[in-house]
């Protein structure tokens, strides 16, 4: 696998995969409030979160289609997008991440919008109650050497 291959895989999975997703957290408040230009109306908040979710189901999938990736690249997302279907935790402990990364947005900027409130909440507490059904699923399985096999590749 060529090295910008190894960052991508690598980029979506253990620590990194959840740094970059509390990266992505402490972005989506000023990116939002820069695209809606009213900070306080859930629904445009909501709308946008849906957008970029979506967005980050499409964007990959359109690239591992365009680009010339590995086998073993491919192979790898593919063994990931198999258990995503399997264990909807694996999907959901990702939001609790995202959440982590909105907590400093409010502290540095002295609090939130209704609508970021309600993102917080919804990927804190959704994300937290996926990752700790990730965690039992990951470990209670026959076969969790393979699981972390995909997932650490």
């Amino acid at each position: 696998m060529k090295r910008l291959e190894r960052f991508l895989v690598d980029f979506d999975s253990g620590s990194s995969g959840a740094v970059s997703r509390v990266v992505l957290g402490l972005c989506i408040p000023p990116a939002f409030r820069a695209l809606s230009g009213d900070p306080v109306a859930v629904w445009i908040d909501l709308v946008l979160f849906l957008t970029l979710l979506v967005g980050l189901r499409v964007v990959p999938a359109v690239l591992r289609k365009l680009l010339p990736f590995s086998t073993e690249a491919k192979q790898i997302w593919f063994d990931r997008r198999q258990i995503a279907k399997l264990h909807d935790s694996y999907q959901w402990q990702k939001l609790f991440w995202i959440g982590l990364g909105l907590v400093p947005y409010a502290v540095v900027n002295g609090g939130f919008g209704p609508g970021e409130r309600v993102l917080t909440a919804f990927c804190l507490i959704g994300g937290g109650i996926g990752l700790a059904l990730w965690r039992r699923v990951n470990t209670a399985s026959p076969a969790p050497q393979l699981k972390a096999e995909v997932l650490a590749k």
